[in-house]
């Protein structure tokens, strides 16, 4: 790496705060020294996600992902390394010379004909009475127009083609993003979104990555999107998440709903921790992204046979994720735009509030397929229930729903206890049927040991490297690398010990940088944790001495080995003077230290 391109990459380290970028992404309370909070990379309902100011690292202790500012940008928004390095630069008022290997920033660029464009559109909706009453139509006011920055493109082919010409940006750029679109039978550019009311999609840090529009008039489709670009990709982003995430998370939960109309109206009408897929069904990436900010999701998706459809198959992906997932039952016909429009909102508040779990959602839904009223209803329902309960795990929960069903028992007058005992046998042999014992489901606990006193020994002399303890110099003196017994530990000191005998600056967030995984990892960790013992001089000492006996451990046998083999030392069946003769041979050769008093290896 070139040393100017390193001493602008720890020009950036030193100008930011690790911590004021991933608060962007994440929300983190003080632990300690540390900060924490709910990993962006993986599921968890526990904070592991851990950020160090002192180090200026972070290190999730669930999934083992870690690292510093660059690679947090780089993973949590897909970015090379080239493009996090200028948007960091950027940030932290860095020039880069174009000289030594920097890129371009495309990303950049393309976002800014997004912003353009966005601007345009908007313009277009101001002058447009067509336009501004089809939206007072749906109950959106101005200050929400100009919250969401909604526009308008007009009914023409090139409008915005010609605008962005006039702004000298180039038509190729604005058809990678998805905005003009190329004819290939004349060569010609046209505008792909045409009399459309145009929604601006921001990533979550407010930059317009794509567009959605609407059809105003009987345009096909109803609803259109920004193709697959490099800066969008609707698998991946919720609509509104940008203006939601800080209510999501001062809530407690979010609310998944189906569509811009659908979010922008919740927004006004108060509900602002609300979001919308992009005309597209939930993805992991989605549920990977909302677990960032909450551990409890409310779907509130329309009454239609497939909105009930989309609720239950994303209910089922978010309870895959050990995610709290509500499922909000609305009346038929309805949705939450229109509901909200129609001066429902106290309703619409009461049933998210009473939004059901998965199993009561479609227990629910059984007396809308069916009629209770007629006998064969009846029956249909218990028969389809009892399929639905033998899904939960929990006894304690089967019983519940055993004993809500009994109503629907044709022959109730046997009695409420028999008819819960048959509904309770039905259940029970699907469950048989479906040969699911219980311990299926439970996830096997990893048996771990309690750490050695050596491997305790070498997270400690690590640690005060790292930190630059005044024994420092003790160690390097009395220890090397191969010490150390494991690959990590091991890779670990080398590179710290490299950067003693170098008189090189300790930063741990470059050690990370430049450590292979494990020993990147173990880095990460080392600096992270609490767990270890005040590092005294005494306790420092003590480590030493550990890690030195511990070489002892090994059977003579395979120590002396290959040094007999080599003929460095005496073959004869004195062990203890065999053993001095290696410790002399290894004493001179400068692979241990020469300690006065020191005895054995």
């Amino acid at each position: 790496m070139a040393d100017s391109r390193r001493n602008s990459i720890e020009e950036i380290r030193q100008k930011l705060n690790i911590l004021d970028v991933v608060s962007e992404y994440v929300t983190v309370k003080r632990a300690g020294k540390n900060l924490k909070g709910l990993c962006p990379f993986h599921s968890e309902k526990t904070p592991s996600f851990t950020v160090n100011e002192d180090y200026q690292s972070w290190h999730c202790f669930g999934c083992g992902e870690h690292g510093d500012v660059f690679s947090f940008v780089m993973k949590i928004e897909n970015l090379t390394f080239a493009e996090a390095l200028e948007r960091l630069a950027k940030r932290a008022g860095v020039e880069l010379k174009p000289a030594g290997g920097f890129q371009i920033n495309r990303r950049e660029l393309l976002a800014k004909v997004n912003s353009v464009s966005a601007a345009y559109y908007s313009s277009i909706l101001k002058k447009s009475l067509y336009a501004q009453q089809y939206l007072q139509s749906r109950g959106v006011t101005q200050d929400t127009i100009t919250l969401f920055g909604i526009g308008y493109s007009l009914p023409d082919w090139d409008t915005l083609c010609k605008h962005l010409e006039s702004k000298r940006i180039s038509l190729k750029d604005a058809a990678e993003v998805g905005l003009v679109v190329l004819n290939n039978r004349n060569n010609t550019m046209y505008d792909r979104f045409r009399n459309r009311i145009v929604f601006p999609i921001h990533d979550i840090q407010s930059r317009v990555i794509g567009f959605g529009g609407r059809a105003v008039g009987d345009d096909i489709p109803k609803y259109l999107n920004s193709p697959e670009t490099p800066l969008f990709n609707k698998s991946r982003m919720l609509y509104g998440l940008n203006f939601a995430r800080k209510s999501i998370t001062e809530l407690g939960y979010v609310i998944v709903v189906e569509g811009y109309m659908d979010v922008v109206t919740a927004h006004q009408a108060g509900f602002v921790n609300s979001v919308a897929t992009m005309g597209t069904a939930l993805t992991t990436d989605h549920i990977k992204l909302l677990s960032r900010y909450t551990n409890k999701v409310v779907l509130s998706y329309d009454s239609d046979s497939a909105g009930m459809k989309a609720a239950l198959k994303s209910a089922t992906m978010f309870i895959e994720a050990d995610i709290d997932v509500r499922i909000v039952r609305l009346p038929k016909g309805a949705d939450p735009d229109s509901m909200i429009r129609e001066g429902r909102t106290a309703e619409y508040s009461s049933i998210v509030s009473n939004a059901l779990p998965l199993i009561d959602y479609k227990l629910a839904l059984l007396t809308e397929k069916y009629d209770a009223n007629i006998p064969s209803g009846r029956t249909a329902i218990l028969k389809e229930a009892a399929r639905i309960i033998a899904d939960v795990d929990l006894f304690v929960e089967r019983e519940r729903y055993i004993k809500d069903l009994i109503t629907y028992h044709p022959n109730l007058d046997i009695g409420n206890t028999k008819a819960q005992n048959q509904i309770r046998a039905d259940v029970e042999s699907i469950i048989k049927r479906k040969n699911r014992p219980a311990a299926v489901n439970i996830k096997q606990k990893a048996v771990s040991s309690v750490p050695s006193a050596v491997i305790i020994a070498e997270n400690m002399i690590l640690k005060a490297l790292l930190k630059g303890h005044d024994k420092s110099e003790l160690v390097i003196e009395s220890l090397t690398p191969d010490h150390f017994k494991r690959d990590a530990s091991r890779n670990a000191a080398k590179l710290i010990f490299e950067k003693y005998t170098k008189a090189l600056p300790i930063i741990p967030a470059s050690l990370i940088d430049e450590a292979d995984d494990a020993a990147g990892k173990y880095i990460s960790e080392l600096i992270m944790s609490d767990n270890e013992p005040p590092v005294t001089d005494k306790a420092l000492q003590d480590c030493i001495k550990r890690i030195l006996k511990s070489k002892k451990s090994y059977k003579t046998s395979d120590i002396l080995a290959p040094y007999i083999k080599q003929g460095n030392i005496k073959t004869d069946n004195n062990k203890e003077q065999t053993m001095q003769d290696l410790e002399t041979y290894l004493r001179e050769s400068g692979k241990l230290p020469n300690t006065k008093g020191s005895k054995g290896v």
